[in-house]
């Protein structure tokens, strides 16, 4: 039993700990739960910028470097509402954030009220895989236009 509770409490650990550091994706970003993510945007008129990942994906553990060293994308983070969903954690398993499948990664945009906005997509990427982005570029273009675009109506 002792051996138990010692193996949970180190699981526990390891898996806060890998949230501490964005699971891979930065320690730098203010990472926010996907629970509290909608009243994080609200209060603060922000839009969302949500990452799903798995933790043993080739591709996933690509991005994670890129997205972590990046001063171009923490810069733009602070204009967002930062989410990094990672295996099981909601909306992982929601079907509305499988907009053109269920692949991995995907980064999706939602605007401050919590609506999926599907036009922010990687428009590098054609009509196949359009959410997955696999350069700081593609990113920080699509976190522009969504503040661009955003920003504009919220003026309006």
């Amino acid at each position: 039993m002792k051996l138990l509770l010692n193996l949970a409490l180190i699981i526990l650990i390891s898996h806060s700990t890998a949230k501490l550091n964005g699971g891979g994706f930065g320690e730098k970003y203010n990472w926010v739960p996907w629970e509290q993510a909608k009243t994080v945007a609200k209060s603060e008129d922000k839009p969302i910028m949500l990452i799903l990942h798995k933790s043993w994906c080739g591709a996933c553990k690509r991005l994670k470097p890129i997205v972590s060293v990046s001063d171009e994308i923490l810069d733009l983070s602070q204009k967002f509402v930062m989410v990094n969903s990672e295996d099981d954690e909601a909306p992982m398993g929601d079907d509305s954030f499988s907009l053109d499948g269920g692949y991995i990664p995907r980064i999706i945009f939602l605007d401050s009220a919590g609506n999926i906005r599907p036009e922010f997509s990687n428009v590098a990427r054609g009509d196949k895989y359009k959410y997955f982005y696999p350069s700081v570029g593609d990113i920080t273009r699509s976190m522009g236009n969504v503040l661009k675009h955003i920003t504009q109506r919220n003026e309006l």
